[in-house]
């Protein structure tokens, strides 16, 4: 839904980017970052950066 697009830091520490996906569940979106395919992926991003990543669930 949005990746590394501007953005303004209005409460806590300033971050260089953010992205958004959107999945039909939490348990979709669980499955997902559990992945082997996306662990991979993500090691290289854990070595490059600081991140935090959150599932939100949408009401």
């Amino acid at each position: 839904m949005a990746a590394y697009g501007s953005h303004v830091t209005l409460e806590g520490p300033e971050v260089e980017g953010a992205v958004i996906a959107e999945f039909p569940t939490m348990e979709e979106a669980r499955a997902w970052y559990d992945s082997p395919a996306y662990q991979e992926a993500a090691q290289h991003r854990f070595r490059g950066a600081v991140c935090r990543g959150l599932i939100v669930e949408r009401k």
